[in-house]
This record gives structure tokens, C-alpha cells and sequence, in this order.
């Protein structure tokens, strides 16, 4: 039902503006014009508590980073120039930091060395 109503939308504004959502005069919309006549209805109407229209920005980034997207994707998405915020804000929430031993690693070199020989990467 949301990406129809999104394809939708697209589809009306695409090619006139790099915005999804216009006023009438064809420009964005603003964010406090957004917040008052849509946000806060739309979730009083759906009996759902009041949050920031920001949160949904970090929701999105918490949702792909944790599911494994690419941290570099989600800085361009989310309109970071650098991956600094990303990693300060988000760090927590990146796949597969959880080991703090280095096994994870000697997991990896265990497969290439097996490929090169026992004593390959050593130095030996």
C-alpha cells in the first residue's frame, strides 16, 4: 500500500522537481506545513504517539545499517558528507561487530591460507 502510494506520487511530480512532494506551486513542501496539516494528524488519526518527523530519518538509518546495507549508501541516503557521523552516531548498530576477539578475522585468513599453502602470509 505505501510504495503504490509512493509510485503514485512519483509519478506525479517526477520530471518537475527532484522533490517527491510538492505544494501547489510546485515547490517542497515545507517542513513545518508538513508537520502540522500531516504528520501530527496523520498520527493522531492513527492513534500512534507523537515522535519528531527527525526520528524517522534516524529509524530509516538504524533499519538499513543493522540489516547490513552499506555504510556509504546510508550517508548518501541520509545527506551526510562523511562517514564520521555515520560511525559516531551509528556504530552500535552495524552487523557483526560483535565478536571482539579477532575470530571473525582468523576465520577469513584461515580460508586464503588454506588455498596458499600452510605457511603462506607468514613471511615463512
Amino acid at each position: 500500500m505505501v510504495h503504490d502510494a509512493m509510485k503514485e506520487q512519483a509519478r506525479r511530480t517526477r520530471l518537475r522537481s527532484k522533490y517527491v512532494f510538492l505544494n501547489e506551486h510546485d515547490e517542497p513542501i515545507e517542513i513545518e506545513t508538513l508537520r502540522k496539516n500531516a504528520w501530527s494528524k496523520g498520527l493522531k488519526n492513527a492513534n500512534i504517539e507523537y515522535w519528531p518527523v527527525i526520528q524517522t530519518r534516524h529509524t530509516f538509518a538504524t533499519m538499513m545499517i543493522s540489516s547490513g546495507e552499506n555504510l556509504g549508501w546510508v550517508q548518501k541516503m541520509i545527506g551526510h558528507t562523511t562517514l564520521k557521523m555515520i560511525m559516531d552516531k551509528y556504530f552500535s548498530y552495524v552487523p557483526n561487530m560483535t565478536h571482539n576477539d579477532g575470530s571473525k578475522f582468523m576465520e577469513e585468513y584461515s580460508k586464503t591460507s588454506e588455498k596458499r599453502g600452510p605457511n603462506a602470509g607468514l613471511g615463512l
